[in-house]
């Protein structure tokens, strides 16, 4: 299946939106390596206009909002940007990993071996290619 121009990243704390943009923390990758030598990010592919309130009203198993600071749009032309920078080449990646609860999701990935100074330019230039945060509507 092929990828969808855009993708939806959660942001877990609302202190990772200033100024109704996405910090560079809410790009923060999972200190958790995997065994083929990626970390992750994840992310939910916006197959159709729906995964965006998908994303914004999912919860976690005690019923509270997983995405407390909202949700934004990533252009994957602009993670293409990022990974396909001379420095970053074979460094950084995404993929498709449907949960049986979500069949959106998927991760950015991270080479392990990255230095850490780079994974935060990464994270900040995520940050920075970002749309302005989406949250649910106060009632």
């Amino acid at each position: 299946m092929p990828y969808p121009d855009d993708c939806v990243k959660g942001i877990k704390d609302p202190q990772y939106v200033v100024g109704g943009r996405a910090a560079t923390a809410a790009f923060h990758f999972d200190r958790k390596e995997r065994e083929d030598g990626w970390k992750e990010q994840s992310i939910n592919w916006v197959d159709d206009p729906s995964v965006i309130n998908f994303t914004l009203n999912d919860k976690r198993t005690d019923g509270m909002l997983r995405y407390k600071g909202g949700v934004t749009i990533l252009p994957r032309l602009e993670i293409d940007k990022i990974k396909s920078f001379h420095s970053l080449l074979d460094v950084m990646d995404y993929e498709r990993n449907p949960l049986k609860e979500n069949p959106f999701h998927g991760n950015i990935l991270l080479k392990t071996s990255t230095l850490h100074h780079v994974e935060m330019q990464i994270a900040a230039s995520l940050a920075l290619a970002s749309r302005p945060v989406q949250q649910i509507p106060e009632e």
